[in-house]
């Protein structure tokens, strides 16, 4: 007789799973109670100390509670007891305005970027040299070599190629010298803003800097490791196969092929990013646990075809899990997806009855206790989390709904086989023969049989696909709006259509890259396969991408909506090895809470009976926030690239939209275009799509390719356009707004002028504020005599020396200003005359690039400036 499958699935428990839940606990404790590391240790060690006696009295469960107790301790104490590591910093000399002169040794190949007028390259200093002052002290440097457009050095090269050939080829260990500006790097300062200064500090990087070809000369000699010159030589062997000259794949596939497989994704387009990214398919195109085990899988299967023992198939699995992930980068999320699967593999052999939750327990709590700040990262929720969906709950449901159909198909022609089976699985076998028997008398015998045995283990299949990519979907919804804002509306769909290609894509593109060592014409045939899979891939996306719903963004989430996620995964876990009707239900809550967690809408964090202008830190531009005293809100600008140099970098979806996000905003009533220069307009069209407001407002503005933009966006999201000029006057949401400018009969140049700004005064109560765009001295002397008091001005253009005149400050006489400008800017915004004159006039004055986002409230009788991150 068979063990049904629920006394199998009760049977013994994941001691390793629970530790590795109280143990991240801890961790999180640790950030919400502060207390001492001596009194977590102590607190750990009393605790394991009442375990020991507990076990040694035959206490079993209160040893079982005092353990769990010891590793929450115990996670507390690792967290509040693990230092952060700390980077060497340059002088802060170094990192003034001053050109300074830097020699060292390339420690990552040098890089393309996307557009073809640029590439990166990280180095470790030698020595930096500033005048007569010399630091000797290594940092690692990321360094951006960079052609202006339309310079002598690049007239508007044709190709990527040509562009690229105007940049070094640089290598691991070349020695370089060249002179830039050094910057520290810095996080825009709003709440919810991507922490670029450790995302770089993780991967070594200090200091920043940008670098015209000219001014870079390449040394004799070279510095390094072996390993790195070793990985270097691969990486790059790799590289021309997939982008070089011969490559394997056309222009469009090879930039896909070279992010997937060895995590080169600088000439990704962003618009491919977002299909992935909206689509839920996003960990596909990059190097991440994904891959890995993709690869890995492959390996081992490969491995026990050709009967190698189980533990011989593991270690062959580790050693090329690790060479790959030296070869693609072996960044600290790769680090961590190969450790796991390398502890899941172990702990696999270790404990079989119970493999996939206990292996899934042991990889957490290993990286947990190694790295625990590592519970807070988005790499490692998504890769544990899916890990224990799948391990967790999808197993467990396979194993007593598709597992005994599977054995089903075993032995089928053995009908002593069938005794051992449950009636309803023998009787299918009857049925499954008797089909095979007519079919055979049109198709013979054996074609008949594969026919139908292949049908059937399709059928289980699709059925296992659909569970897993549901299951997994579900319980990531949660990471997938705190992280990406994304409600992950497609990711069962898209992994269904999409999955099982992936590993053909991926396992095909690598045999083609080995292939092509040995056998061109064996490499272009598994390219070819390779290629197949990856335009199915694309076309599945686009179709998903291109339907409104992908387009779901969401804010934060709600506290009570994050508790109801967890919990239902941790139910669904145990849930799903019980009765057949308590895993119904728990598997039924687990959807029912990712539903929540993908639609409930978030909480705007606003102040009723108050009107709020925040000016938030979009650097060199300009972007205010207005919440009226009723709720209702108006985004004036989004901010955008300055200079003839771009990149993809979006300030509407990377800086603006993360802020809104995080006040809990997932719908504007109103934007606001004050004028059509990159540094307000740029992030605008971005803004519209994410947030569909009801009305944009314009005043005049010459037509440019920006505009354009921005006007598709809001017909694809039917956003009525108003157009506004001097004059009018209309209560918006409990407010009065004037406009002051631009006139009716505004003449507009072929470019955009900072004077074509639409400048308006926004009143509520006795307190108003004027919002003068960019205007500079004689359209600000046309609007003075008109400018009643206000108790706050928002400085024209950054505190250029072109704004903010005597006139405008005689005629508003305000009490507060306010400066959006870029830290360190090239322009030296804001001027020291225009501070001296705001200081002159009494005004007290805030500023966006030394103090981040900064609110003003007006409650009708007085203002209050709120200021940094703390809200």
């Amino acid at each position: 007789m068979t063990a049904s499958p629920s006394s199998s699935l009760a049977s013994p428990r994941a001691p390793l799973a629970v530790a590795a839940f109280a143990f991240a606990c801890g961790i999180w404790l640790a950030g919400h109670l502060e207390r001492s590391p001596q009194l977590w240790c102590i607190a750990t060690g009393m605790l394991a100390l009442c375990t020991i006696v507990a076990a040694c009295k035959a206490r079993p469960q209160i040893a079982q509670a005092a353990a769990v107790l010891a590793l929450v301790c115990a996670g507390a104490f690792a967290s509040v007891s693990t230092p952060q590591p700390r980077l060497a910093l340059p002088p802060v000399e170094f990192v003034s305005e001053a050109t300074v002169e830097i020699t060292g040794h390339v420690i990552n190949d040098g890089s393309p970027l996307a557009g073809g007028s640029r590439q990166r390259f990280d180095l470790e200093t030698e020595s930096i040299q500033l005048e007569e002052h010399v630091f000797k002290e290594p940092i690692g440097v990321r360094a951006t070599l960079f052609v202006e457009p339309g310079s002598d050095a690049n007239p508007e090269p044709s190709s990527t190629e040509e562009s690229s050939a105007q940049f070094p080829q640089l290598a691991y260990g070349d020695r370089v010298r060249f002179t830039a500006h050094l910057r520290l790097p810095r996080n825009f300062r709003n709440p919810g803003a991507f922490d670029y200064e450790g995302y770089l500090h993780g991967l070594g990087i200090s200091a920043l800097a940008s670098v015209q070809p000219k001014n870079l000369a390449v040394l004799p000699g070279n510095s390094g490791s072996r390993l790195g010159f070793w990985r270097s030589r691969v990486r790059r062997s790799i590289l021309d196969r997939i982008t070089g000259p011969k490559s394997l794949w056309n222009a469009d596939d090879a930039p896909i092929f070279a992010a997937m497989i060895i995590g080169e994704d600088g000439l990704l387009l962003r618009d491919v990013r977002e299909e992935f990214q909206q689509t839920g398919m996003y960990h596909l195109l990059v190097v991440s646990g994904m891959n890995v085990a993709l690869l890995a899988f492959a390996v081992f299967w490969i491995a026990r075809r050709l009967h190698a023992p189980d533990w011989a198939a593991s270690l062959v699995t580790v050693v090329a899990a690790v060479f790959y992930a030296e070869v693609a980068g072996m960044g600290v999320p790769i680090q961590r997806a190969v450790l796991m699967f390398s502890l899941y593999l172990l702990a696999r052999l270790l404990y079989r009855e119970r493999a996939a939750l206990n292996a899934t327990g042991f990889a957490a709590l290993v990286v947990l206790v190694v790295s625990p700040h590592a519970l807070f990262e988005a790499g490692f929720q998504l890769t544990f989390l899916a890990l224990l969906a799948i391990s967790g709950i999808s197993l467990p449901l396979l194993k007593r709904t598709s597992s005994p159909y599977r054995a089903a198909l075993e032995h089928f022609d053995s009908t002593s086989y069938d005794l051992t089976l449950p009636p309803r699985l023998a009787q299918l076998r009857l049925d499954l023969r008797l089909l095979c028997g007519r079919l055979s008398r049109f198709l013979g015998v054996r074609l008949a049989r594969w026919l139908v045995l292949g049908a059937a283990a399709a059928v289980l299949a699709l059925y296992e696909l659909v569970v897993v990519s549901t299951i997994t979907q579900a319980a990531l919804v949660l990471p997938m709006r705190v992280w990406f804002h994304r409600a992950a509306v497609f990711g069962m769909p898209a992994n269904v259509l999409v999955l099982p290609l992936s590993g053909v894509m991926l396992n095909a593109g690598v045999a083609a890259i080995a292939l092509s060592y040995v056998s061109t014409s064996f490499a272009h045939a598994a390219a070819f396969i390779a290629a197949g899979a990856l335009h199915w891939t694309l076309r599945c996306l686009g179709w998903l991408a291109h339907l409104r719903a992908s387009e779901w963004r969401v804010p934060d989430p709600i506290l009570a909506v994050s508790l109801l996620a967890v919990i239902t995964v941790l139910v669904a876990l145990v849930a799903v090895r019980k009765q057949r009707w308590l895993a119904a239900s728990g598997v039924a809550l687990l959807f029912l809470a990712a539903g929540c967690a993908a639609f409930w809408p978030g909480a705007p964090q606003t102040q009723a009976g108050k009107l709020e202008i925040t000016a938030i830190d979009v650097g060199q531009g300009d972007s205010l926030l207005l919440v009226s005293p009723t709720g209702r809100a108006m985004l004036v600008d989004a901010g955008g690239a300055t200079g003839r140099v771009r990149s993809d970098f979006d300030y509407g979806e990377d800086v603006v939209s993360p802020y809104l996000w995080s006040r809990g905003l997932d719908r504007l009533d109103v934007v606001l275009l004050t004028h059509a220069h990159g540094d307000h307009i740029g992030g605008l069209a971005r803004v519209v799509r994410n947030f569909h407001p009801h009305e944009l407002w314009v005043g005049i503005n010459p037509q440019t390719d920006a505009l354009d933009q921005l006007s598709r966006a809001a017909a694809e999201t039917h956003v009525l356009i108003r157009r506004h000029t001097e004059g009018e006057e209309f209560d918006w949401a409990g407010t009065h707004i004037r406009i002051l400018s631009p006139p009716p009969d505004w003449q507009t140049k072929p470019k955009p002028k900072n004077d074509d700004s639409l400048a308006f005064v926004i009143s509520y109560g006795q307190t108003s504020a004027l919002l003068a765009g960019d205007l500079e001295k004689t359209m600000e002397r046309y609007i003075s005599w008109r400018t009643p008091h206000v108790d706050l001005l928002k400085v024209a253009h950054h505190g250029s020396n072109t704004s903010t005149t005597p006139e405008l400050l005689r005629a508003a006489q305000p009490r507060f200003a306010v400066i959006s400008a870029g830290y360190r800017n090239p322009f030296k915004h804001p001027r020291i005359e225009v501070l001296e004159r705001l200081q002159g006039a009494g005004v007290r004055t805030f500023r966006t690039d030394m103090l981040g986002a900064i609110t003003f409230l007006l409650d009708g009788k007085n203002v209050e400036a709120k200021t940094g991150l703390l809200r």
